[in-house]
């Protein structure tokens, strides 16, 4: 798949325009417009593609054929594109790659502009999908939501949106308030809206928006949660709200956070109309999302956490480890990593930091990196030449009884995964 990947790899990632109409060109030229399945549409800042792979997973469990579109991909582009579970194979990708090149390069012809790279894999997706018997298609938003590609659909089922923050304020806005306006484009006409409303601020600009809409509104709170136990593979918790009477859940992670994302599926599932309890706790149970708080092996932890919330919210779930503990981080230029380094540098939690550059030409300067942490007063760092010496490095803290944790970056996540497979291959480790 050399060809196609260059050649999507090469399309810029973001084409000017102010409206929505060159998507829906694409998607009516590609014949798949007015596919008739049910459609659950995805915005917010962080915990996106945890609550579509939630989802994903309890609409399985009851039976039910499901494709997702999400991003970003973390070793291979076909996780894009998932159905039932699986990233489409290589033969599906390649065929959808050549139908969706062609009808570019046609749209160009006649004056369109080409699909950017986001909305290229959008096109390829819905191909896939309209191919396939599907109940249920899943859509993550890939940036804001308002002039998203995938807010293309009138009628989806429901729409959600997760937690929000400060990220990509160049293009979304300079406030919370702002970046929820732009989530909040995704909410349609009598469509319920699911949404955490934890944050005041995104719940007025929601709520306004949906009460414009006559929008069916269901909130998560902080007080419909209680955290009962928690463990290094394992979080139980229970759920009191209009749909759930203290009912009792587990979820397969030590990552708090992940347990608000939950919620927001199981009230995009009673929303929807479904109620077994069993087959619920099941599709929870049964959720496999990579490089959130994944244990790659023994001691070996991996998050994607790469903005001051989501940052915030990773140091919470390590925190309650007593064990020592070893920080893998990296970052790209063009985020407030600044911020982010000192939420890590003041929280006190590491030992010592391994500090590696990223592939991407988008990674920060690790020399720059190494500034950061010296000015909040930290001079355990060790500085490795790629990622795979940090990782090499890390086995040795291992050794002497250091938890390690890798974040900052997906890119970073990335690489790691794609070191950790390597070198189960080259070792024969079955972990």
């Amino acid at each position: 798949m050399r060809k196609e990947t260059d050649y999507i790899y090469g399309i810029p990632k973001f084409n000017k325009k102010s409206t929505l109409e060159n998507t829906k060109e694409m998607l009516g030229r590609l014949g798949v417009a007015g596919m008739d399945v049910r459609i659950i549409h995805v915005a917010g800042t962080n915990g996106k593609g945890s609550v579509c792979a939630y989802l994903g997973s309890m609409l399985r469990e009851e039976g039910f054929h499901v494709g997702v579109f999400t991003s970003p991909h973390l070793v291979v582009l076909n996780e894009r594109i998932s159905i039932d579970g699986e990233p489409v194979s290589d033969e599906m990708f390649e065929a959808a790659f050549g139908k969706v090149k062609k009808i570019s390069c046609e749209m160009m012809d006649d004056g369109f502009l080409h699909p950017s790279f986001f909305e290229f894999l959008f096109g390829m997706a819905m191909l896939i999908f309209s191919k396939q018997k599907l109940d249920y298609i899943i859509l993550e938003t890939g940036l804001g939501g308002r002039l998203d590609a995938t807010n293309v659909f009138d009628f989806p089922a429901v729409t959600v949106i997760t937690s929000i923050s400060l990220d990509h304020m160049d293009i979304l806005g300079d406030t919370i308030e702002e970046i929820a306006g732009e989530k909040a484009g995704i909410i349609k006409r009598n469509v319920p809206v699911v949404y955490d409303a934890r944050d005041e601020r995104v719940n007025k600009i929601i709520e306004r928006v949906a009460k414009e809409h006559r929008s069916a509104m269901c909130r998560l709170k902080e007080q419909d949660i209680t955290v009962i136990h928690t463990s290094d593979k394992k979080i139980d918790f229970s759920l009191n709200n209009s749909y759930y009477d203290n009912v009792c859940f587990s979820i397969e992670t030590c990552a708090l956070y992940q347990v608000y994302n939950a919620t927001l599926a199981l009230n995009v599932m009673a929303v929807l109309g479904f109620s077994d309890i069993d087959i619920l706790r099941k599709g929870l149970s049964k959720m496999n999302w990579a490089g959130r708080m994944q244990h790659i092996r023994p001691g070996f932890v991996i998050d994607g956490a790469h903005n001051d919330d989501g940052i915030r919210m990773f140091l919470n779930s390590v925190e309650c480890d007593a064990t020592g503990k070893t920080l893998i981080f990296s970052c790209v230029k063009d985020k407030h990593y600044e911020s982010v380094i000192k939420e890590i540098c003041n929280a006190h939690i590491f030992n010592n930091f391994i500090l590696t550059p990223l592939a991407d030409p988008r990674g920060l300067d690790i020399h720059r990196m190494r500034e950061c942490f010296k000015n909040n007063n930290v001079d355990n760092v060790f500085l490795s030449r790629d990622s795979t010496e940090a990782c090499k490095t890390a086995l040795l803290h291992l050794e002497k009884g250091q938890k390690v944790y890798a974040v900052g970056s997906l890119y970073l996540v990335g690489e790691i995964l794609e070191w950790h497979n390597q070198y189960k291959e080259d070792n024969n480790d079955k972990f």
